[in-house]
């Protein structure tokens, strides 16, 4: 009798099924665990190299990366913003975004992580930790910035080092854009390794400064499910902003009044006034 016919009139037994079941959930265990280990090659992706800007500093990190660095000042303004971009871009590529900021009346700092446009090193979250904790120092040890006065700007795989840095250092506030519960669940919805990266969900109710959580309603790449429970987990004062009709890097394209009135209405609900 022909094979196929066989298995169609006689279909594998229970046993067999599930025999096959586990062996395939083993063999995608291990695909995770592999791409687990792997995931600084998987995960970062630095742009091209850059030159520096005027003005830009160099800051050592206890990593024993050379990160660069850019404060801008505005005397008009009660607030720094301490922006972290998203993957594959660097402070070159935000550079109109900062001017917007700070015309907007904030104070500005962004920086490059290890690895990533005119900064040393290689790029993982150790590092991209680091280099926020040296950046921060710098504001408030050699800028002489009080804590209260740093509002903390993290942007998709951003969000991952302004989680952490909030969750240890005090500051004046939180504005997470794209943000993941973790960086495996993007992939994997639950957890499923006992380990992660960037694990959010783990840090964030440990922080309570005022929060405007900013996520597009259609973000294919970092679903809004994962903002959506940020938000709902977040115990401290907070608003947000969730953009109909936006994906992951098109909210200022299709919502840019929108967008700016939300950061508006964020700044005037904090404690400190713009002189």
């Amino acid at each position: 009798m022909n094979p196929k016919l066989r298995n169609f009139l006689s279909p594998p037994s229970f046993k067999g099924w599930l025999k096959s079941l586990l062996r395939s959930f083993i063999l995608g265990y291990v695909i995770l665990i592999i791409a687990a280990l792997n995931v600084n090659h998987l995960l970062f992706h630095p742009p091209g190299h850059h030159v520096d800007f005027p003005g830009q500093v160099k800051l050592h990190t206890a990593a024993g990366d050379d990160i660069t660095a850019l404060y801008q000042p505005n005397p008009q303004a009660a607030y720094v913003v301490l922006f972290s971009y998203g993957n594959g871009e660097d402070m070159a590529s935000n550079h109109d975004y900062m001017v917007a900021l700070h015309n907007r009346g904030w104070g500005t700092c962004g920086y490059d992580y290890p690895g990533y446009g005119t900064s040393s090193g290689k790029p993982s979250e150790a590092g991209c930790i680091a280099a926020i904790d040296a950046v921060y120092d710098y504001l408030t040890k050699e800028q002489h910035i009080p804590a209260e006065r740093i509002i903390l700007y993290g942007h998709s795989l951003g969000s991952g080092p302004t989680i952490d840095l909030a969750s240890r250092k005090p500051v004046g506030g939180l504005i997470l854009e794209g943000a993941y519960l973790s960086i495996f669940r993007v992939v994997t919805h639950f957890r499923v390794l006992p380990w992660d990266v960037f694990n959010n969900i783990a840090k964030i109710s440990s922080i309570h400064v005022p929060l405007l959580s900013i996520h597009a309603l259609n973000d294919h790449t970092v679903p809004f499910w994962h903002g959506e429970k940020l938000y709902d987990t977040y115990t401290g004062p907070k608003q947000n902003y969730w953009v109909p009709n936006a994906d992951h890097n098109t909210i200022l394209e299709v919502a840019w009044q929108p967008y700016w009135e939300a950061v508006e209405k964020y700044r005037e609900s904090l404690p400190l006034k713009n002189p």
